[in-house]
């Protein structure tokens, strides 16, 4: 008995322990390899002065067709006896888009002997571009990036070259040893001896590429031969094997072949983006033996805060206040250092990657937000999600049958709390086997399915990528051999969730369609039901066993590629693969996908939601989530969130009730919980509890209508949802690095979450104008030219939130169990004049579910006050209206007008009658208004339609 004692105890204390995350599973940049060599040329580098790379000015060529600049680059490794070794990389320069540049440098082809035994492709991988950008750039990428060798035979002489550019380029100044070119807005400078670019935005310089000759590329060679190719700034750590405990059978087949380069940002010390890192929303400087930030897609369950270490996504994309970013477009294994130069106004950043080509593009603009758009341009526009997925998500590891599932729902609405979606963990599977059900738990799914519709309710369950050894679905993904490989060309078996597991291979087009299969049969389901969604977790890749928790480097992709070289695009081509297979399924009834992916690249905004996985229950997770989420919005993916109120350890009372205030503003709204931690739905709660959630949450489902609006403008143009205070506001310096206070897109509701436990008021940050406290409309004016800091009422049950002075939002106010069920109800606007008595705000609406809005099918207005005349001016109207009004948009009559008296220009005289000015001529209605207070007035019955034009005069 005291043994059997002893072994309980023990597998408790490894079941804890094993799902902890160890900061000793990770690799320090001195550990790994291709870091600290890349760390020790560059500071040998800065003392010597020296470069060893050039641009060999007699390639210049320029393909006349493609409006490509094509060149050579010229490393020269300098030998004792004189016979020094030049190795080519070919380098292409285009104009991308208006105000980007794309440049990249690549190897000349690799050969090597077929003795060699290798189960990879040589040569460098240059297709990361393929999987990052947007499908319509397709064709113009196509034309403008060459990276074989064939291209460049179109050789010129330097003179020819200068005759055929003119065509997409203007040239001045230009020299062997400088060539000058401008497109638009947009001038550079290529310095051929040592080789650097040099970018300008309206003649102002902004980006300095290799001003610290940092630029270095392992170029290849062999075990024997690379003594005489090292070179004296380098050091031969870690080329040809790796001494990292956890990764040391890594085979590194082709032995040491990193890029790097670093970019000087002009003007500016302040720079942000590179997500996913828990850490604040500027990025930090990571000089003086600091960890670089490091880009590697690893499960990191209660991940470290405040620190560089790499977490589930990575998206390779950096930009300073001097709206200028780059995209290093590459999906290895990736390290950037950060070192703020106050005295010369500029940042200098370093960039290491472990294979792959130097593929950069650079935008310039006159603000951040062209600079996202322009990113967001380039990699894709976020997705329009389904109206329901804004909504409030419930979800734990895991309920437990399909009778805890309709019990939870029964009672959400029993407390009048609204949701839209409930969630189904791993333990919904039988035995572990992803496309299964258990038997005894989940019986009926189609029934279960059918229930939750009834209230316009959706399920989601997980798959992930690893699948279980020997059953249906593993064994045909074996048989079509579409299963990663390992180094020796044997189908790789590794330990996770199931056990023993093979992965899908989805970078392979014929793994796609194997995975979209299985799909296609685990939903085949009636027409009637497309409430049915997925959540691919763990597709980092997620192994227990791998090396830093994830898979070996020298697995093998389809084509031949290495695992080393696609790494961090591997979650994103699983999760592709996952939406164009619900797509595809759901295609009769036009529904848009719903798509929740935990790793992520550059571009995964087309098609997936995300969330900042596996925090605690603690107050540090609810600070950092800000800055986090922040941080997402601002590199292109906005729809993301943080699991309410923690998801590993049990939260107190007063933290879930700030992380319910704090986790209403993320995009993706959604309560998760570990399965050791006591159940917590909040019906569950005590009073107060349970009114504060309650009431958080409906308030969220009240601003549906502006939230769908910012989604819709983030699909149009990237900007972020969560939105920081400084692209409002650039003018002022100190709100760069404020990331606690936060704007809701462009709607002018300014809120600041408490994060801090035992606080009854919080300390606010306010720019000049006029700002109304949101619940009551209580204004108060900052009338200076310069920000003001104010402390603010912060009990338990309020959140500090104002509406800044000129918005106008829109709200459904009717508490209703699901947002389906909101769709015959009217709106109502909600009025903050600026000092000048004028107010302006958006509304854009569709049928939230379909894909009928790319066809034009839906509204999209502006409601203007001046001079006390609210106006509506509707921007697109669907030409079949009629057809659509009542089946999809339904209600688009505003009932309600709230106005918030302090900032109006002139009083206002309202009377039981208001005149409204359509179409040229004066009618009028009969109303209802209450002055409620001394600080608003609201009108009732006042059935406008927000389909037409008009005027409301007051």
């Amino acid at each position: 008995m005291v043994l059997l004692k002893w072994f309980v105890c023990q597998l408790v204390l490894f079941t804890a322990f094993s799902h902890a995350f160890t900061d000793y599973l990770l690799k320090k940049c001195a550990q790994s390899g291709f870091c600290h060599r890349n760390r020790i040329y560059a500071e040998n580098i800065a003392r010597s002065h020296h470069s060893y790379y050039k641009l060999d000015a007699e390639s210049i060529a320029h393909d006349p067709l493609q409006n490509v600049l094509h060149a050579t680059i010229i490393k020269t490794i300098p030998r004792l006896d004189g016979d020094d070794i030049a190795v080519e990389f070919p380098f292409s320069l285009s104009f991308l888009q208006d105000h980007s540049v794309r440049f990249t440098i690549d190897e000349k082809e690799r050969t090597v002997t077929n003795s060699s035994g290798l189960l990879i492709s040589p040569q460098r991988y240059n297709k990361t571009w393929q999987h990052a950008f947007d499908k319509k750039f397709q064709d113009e990428v196509n034309k403008t990036n060459f990276p074989e060798l064939h291209f460049l035979k179109q050789e010129h002489t330097v003179n020819s070259f200068w005759s055929k550019i003119s065509s997409f380029l203007s040239l001045s100044n230009s020299t062997n040893n400088k060539v000058h070119l401008r497109n638009g807005d947009v001038s550079l400078e290529i310095l051929t001896e040592p080789f650097q670019l040099k970018i300008y935005w309206r003649n102002a310089l902004k980006l300095i590429v290799n001003e610290q000759n940092f630029l270095n590329i392992e170029h290849h060679r062999t075990k024997e031969e690379n003594f005489a190719h090292v070179l004296p700034e380098e050091t031969t750590f870690n080329m040809f094997k790796d001494d990292f405990l956890y990764s040391k059978h890594d085979s590194l087949p082709l032995g040491p072949e990193s890029v790097a380069l670093d970019f000087s940002f002009i003007g500016s010390t302040n720079v942000y983006g590179i997500p996913e890192h828990a850490t604040s929303l500027r990025l930090m400087d990571t000089s003086g033996g600091r960890e670089p930030y490091r880009l590697f897609n690893v499960d990191v369950f209660e991940y470290n805060i405040g620190t560089t270490q790499p977490m589930y996504g990575s998206i390779p994309f950096m930009f300073s206040s001097s709206s200028t970013s780059i995209f290093w477009v590459n999906a290895a294994d990736t390290w950037v250092d950060i070192k703020y130069d106050t005295k010369q106004n500029k940042t200098v950043t370093h960039w290491i990657s472990e294979n792959g080509v130097v593929d950069v593009v650079v935008s310039l603009g006159q603000d951040i937000p062209t600079i996202i758009d322009k990113f967001t341009d380039l990699t894709g526009r976020p997705f329009l999600p389904p109206m329901a997925s804004i909504g409030y998500h419930q979800c734990r590891w895991n309920y437990n049958d399909e009778t805890d599932v309709l019990s939870v729902d029964s009672q959400m609405d029993v407390h009048r709390i609204p949701y839209d979606f409930i969630w189904l963990d791993l333990e919904y599977t039988n035995d572990k086997k992803y496309f299964t059900w258990k038997p005894n738990s989940f019986p009926n799914p189609k029934r279960l399915l059918s229930k939750l519709k009834k209230l316009g309710r959706n399920l989601v369950v997980l798959i992930d990528p690893h699948l279980k050894k020997n059953y249906e679905i593993s064994d045909r993904v074996i048989n079509e051999n579409v299963a990663v490989k390992d180094h020796n060309g044997n189908n790789y078996i590794g330990h996770c969730w199931p056990g023993n597991s093979i992965w899908i291979d989805t970078m392979s087009k014929y793994g796609q369609e194997i995975w979209k299969s299985f799909f296609e049969k685990f939903m085949d389901l009636p027409a009637n039901l497309t409430n049915l969604f997925i959540w691919n977790d763990m597709n980092e890749p997620s192994i227990f066993d791998g090396p830093e928790t994830t898979a070996p480097k020298d697995l093998i992709h389809d084509n031949y590629i290495e695992e080393r070289s696609v790494h961090n695009i591997y979650g994103l081509s699983v999760h592709e693969a996952t939406y164009d297979a619900i797509k595809s399924i759901y295609s009769q009834s036009d529904k848009r996908p719903f798509l929740l992916t935990r790793a992520f690249f550059a571009g995964s905004q087309r098609t997936a939601a995300t969330w900042t996985g596996d925090n605690v229950a603690n107050w540090d997770y609810l600070r950092i989530s800000i800055p986090m989420v922040l941080s997402n919005n601002i590199a292109g993916m906005p729809f993301i969130g943080a699991d309410i109120a923690g998801f590993a350890e049990d939260p107190s009372p007063e933290l879930i009730a700030r992380w319910y205030q704090a986790g209403l503003w993320y995009p993706f709204f959604r309560a998760h919980a570990h399965i050791d931690t006591k159940r917590r739905e909040p019906y569950l709660f005590n009073e107060p509890l349970k009114s504060i959630v309650r009431d958080t949450i409906q308030l969220r489902y009240f601003l549906l209508p502006t939230l769908y609006t910012m989604f819709h403008k983030s699909g149009a143009t990237g900007f972020p949802i969560m939105n920081p205070m400084f692209i409002e506001h650039p003018e002022f310096s100190e709100l760069y690095d404020i990331d606690n206070q936060f704007y809701w897109s462009n709607s002018g509701l300014l809120v600041k979450p408490v994060t801090e436990p035992d606080q009854s008021e919080t300390e606010m940050v306010f720019p000049p104008g006029i700002f109304y406290e949101f619940a009551s409309l209580v204004s108060f004016t900052n009338d200076g030219t310069d920000l003001i800091k104010k402390n603010v009422s912060a009990p338990l049950d309020k959140i500090p939130l104002f509406i800044e002075g000129g918005h106008i939002i829109t709200l459904r106010d009717k508490y209703r169990r699901s947002s389906m069920l909101m769709k015959n109800d009217p709106y109502t606007i909600v009025i903050a004049p600026d000092t000048e008595g004028r107010a302006i705000g958006d509304l854009y609406v569709d049928d939230g579910e379909t894909f009928g809005y790319q066809r034009g099918e839906y509204v999209e207005t502006q409601f203007v006050l001046e001079n006390n005349i609210l106006k509506n001016v509707p921007s697109h109207i669907p030409e079949n209206l009629i057809d659509i009004h009542y089946d999809t948009l339904r209600n688009t009559n505003i009932e309600k007008i709230i106005i918030a008296k302090n900032g109006l220009k002139h009083n206002m005289t309202l009377t039981d009658r208001i005149t409204v000015k359509q179409n040229g001529k004066e009618s009028s209605f009969s109303t209802r208004f209450s002055h409620e207070n001394d600080n608003k007035i609201t009108i009732l019955n006042a059935s406008l339609d927000i389909t037409e034009n008009w005027e409301l005069v007051f």
